[in-house]
C-alpha cells in the first residue's frame, strides 16, 4: 500500500521554478532580436513573420499605411501621378517617395507579401495590391479598358531592373496564357500580369477574359481572405 492509499508510494508535488540560466536578461534579449537590417539586405525583404521590411538607400517607393516602425530620418514626399511616362498634377494616393538612409517594417495583417525581382519584365499590376516600388523601375498608372464602375482596376505598369512587393489576401500563384489557351480569371483573384497578356473585362459577369503570351498572377483564396477587406 502506498503512502497515500492503494497503488504506489506517492510523494508531495514540487512546483517548477525556472533556473536562473533559462531567463535571458534583458540586453541578452533585445540585441538577439534586433530588427535592423544587415548591410547586405537587400531593399526589399520579409521578416520571419511575413511583415516587409524596406531598407531606403537613396530613394524609394512604398506605401506606409500598416506602418510598423519606421527610421526617424527618412523624408517621405507625395509622388505626382505618372501616366505614359510623364507626371501630371494629380497626387497618387497610395505610394510616396522615401528619402535617406534607413529602414521601415510594414505589417502583413491578415495577407501576404510577395518581394518580386524584375530582370527588364514589363509587368502590369493592380494598383491596390503593389506596396513598394524601388527608384530604378520605370512606372505609371493607368485603368484597364473596359473596366465599369463596378469592376473599375486602376493599373500599374512597370518595367525594367529592380525590385517591388505586392500584398495580396492569400497565396500568390501564376496562369500561363497562350495563344492557343486563353483564360478566364475572376476579378477579386487578378492581381496582374507579365508579358503579352491582353485581359479583358467580360459583360455582366465578373471575370476577365485572358489572351496572348505571358502569365496571369492571381490570388487563391485563403483561411483568411474571407475576412479581409481590400483598402
Amino acid at each position: 500500500m502506498g503512502l497515500c492509499g492503494l497503488g504506489p508510494p506517492c510523494y508531495p508535488r514540487r512546483s517548477v521554478v525556472p533556473t536562473i540560466g533559462s531567463i535571458p536578461g534583458v540586453t541578452e534579449f533585445a540585441f538577439g532580436r534586433l530588427l535592423n537590417p544587415e548591410e547586405d539586405v537587400p531593399q526589399l525583404s520579409l521578416t520571419a513573420e511575413g511583415h516587409l521590411m524596406v531598407r531606403v538607400r537613396g530613394e524609394m517607393m512604398s506605401r506606409t499605411d500598416s506602418l510598423l516602425l519606421c527610421s526617424e530620418n527618412l523624408e517621405t514626399r507625395p509622388l505626382n501621378r505618372r501616366m505614359q511616362g510623364r507626371a501630371v498634377p494629380e497626387v497618387f494616393r497610395r505610394l510616396v517617395s522615401l528619402e535617406g538612409e534607413g529602414h521601415m517594417v510594414l505589417s502583413h495583417e491578415n495577407e501576404r507579401f510577395y518581394p518580386l525581382q524584375l530582370h527588364r519584365d514589363l509587368c502590369f499590376f493592380v494598383e491596390q495590391y503593389l506596396w513598394a516600388l524601388e527608384a530604378t523601375l520605370m512606372w505609371d498608372v493607368g485603368q484597364l479598358p473596359g473596366s465599369r464602375d463596378n469592376h473599375r482596376l486602376s493599373l500599374v505598369r512597370a518595367a525594367g531592373e529592380g525590385v517591388l512587393a505586392l500584398r495580396v489576401p492569400g497565396e500568390l500563384v501564376a496562369i500561363k496564357v497562350a495563344i492557343d489557351r486563353p483564360y478566364r480569371v475572376h476579378v477579386d483573384g487578378f492581381i496582374g500580369w507579365v508579358g503579352s497578356v491582353v485581359p479583358r473585362m467580360e459583360r455582366d459577369v465578373p471575370y476577365l477574359h485572358c489572351e496572348g503570351e505571358g502569365a496571369v498572377f492571381v490570388s487563391l483564396p485563403g483561411a483568411n481572405s474571407a475576412g479581409s477587406q481590400r483598402n
